[in-house]
């Protein structure tokens, strides 16, 4: 706790009150420059107590990195949650949902363990990958067992994730074989590691066709979004035959966006999006896309998880599940 007081330059008595989450004793400023020295020393007095506790909380932790005002209400975040929410119900297990922002590591995001108020968490990041990777070894240093819902080059480290690259590699090889040859990609300002596996997928068909990328990145996940970015596209000099987005979403306001400078969907401009989310079928024209089996990943995720908390060792620590191509009327 001394260590702590010096490097933050404050008095061990503000370290305790901060230990203790006497909050109001001190300003905003104050408390996030210990918490920062108490994360760069490692110094996490719960800890200890956590390996002498017989009990568990019983309780799992979806730990999200994310900048969106209604992250919650994502569809893909939402099927995740559902499917490891299903799980940790029928193992009796309860889940704790803490949220921080993707611009710089936020060690209160890891609380819930630290406070021994979760036995277990996954891991959905978004951000630059050095953040996320802060992220990951933090979690591993600490020891506490975790899911990724990503690739990770760490060794021993459990993930779980679907094939997007091979997903998108598959429906831009349908757009050039239906004789598109500008394939604009539309996606998010914020890296995602999902988005990043849809590029490579979609940089892997062109490269094997001999055409260049366009690639547009701005704003959220969201029609609106989509629409702007689009329209954006559609007033180039060239713009391009085809759109892939980053997730049915953008696709929605994409379609918008075409059918408002007199265009037809799939006639001058397919659209495409990504994830098949349940309204993707009844859009006007259906949408094609690929299926991302979100609810399957985190039924995966939350089993991987609490078999680790309960000493059953598994074969497999990294799990790929497949994607489904949809063909539909949009492209």
């Amino acid at each position: 706790m001394r260590d702590v007081a010096a490097r933050a330059d404050v008095s061990v008595q503000t370290v305790s009150n901060i230990v203790n989450e006497r909050y109001h004793l001190m300003g905003d400023e104050t408390r996030a420059r210990v918490e920062r020295a108490m994360s760069e020393l490692g110094y996490h007095p719960n800890v200890a107590a956590r390996t002498l506790r017989s009990a568990r909380s019983e309780t799992l932790c979806f730990l999200l990195v994310d900048e969106g005002n209604q992250f919650l209400a994502d569809p893909m975040t939402d099927l995740v949650i559902a499917g490891i929410g299903d799980v940790a119900r029928e193992r009796g297990y309860g889940l704790l949902i803490r949220a921080a922002l993707p611009h710089e590591p936020d060690p209160s995001l890891l609380k819930p363990l630290l406070e021994n108020r979760a036995d277990g968490a996954f891991l959905f990041l978004s951000g630059e990958p050095e953040l996320r990777r802060w992220y990951v070894s933090r979690l591993a240093e600490l020891g506490f067992p975790f899911v990724l819902l990503e690739a990770s080059e760490r060794p021993g480290v459990m993930t779980v994730r679907a094939a997007d690259r091979d997903g998108a590699r598959e429906l831009t090889e349908h757009l050039i074989a239906s004789g598109h040859q500008r394939i604009a990609f539309l996606t998010s300002a914020v890296p995602w590691p999902m988005l990043e596996q849809r590029l490579l997928g979609y940089n892997d068909a062109l490269e094997a066709a001999g055409l260049r990328p366009m690639v547009f990145s701005g704003g959220t996940w969201t029609p609106g979004s989509g629409a702007e970015q689009a329209a954006q596209i559609l007033a180039g000099r060239r713009p391009p035959t085809a759109m892939m987005c980053g997730n049915d979403l953008l696709a929605l306001g994409a379609i918008r966006a075409v059918r408002e400078r007199g265009l037809s969907v799939p006639g001058d401009v397919a659209v495409t999006g990504f994830d098949d989310f349940h309204f993707s079928e009844f859009t006007d024209p259906p949408l094609t896309t690929v299926r991302i089996p979100g609810y399957d990943i985190g039924q995966a995720a939350g089993e991987a998880l609490v078999d680790a908390l309960e000493g059953r060792r598994r074969r497999k620590r990294q799990l790929v599940l497949p994607v489904e191509l949809k063909l539909r009327a949009s492209g």
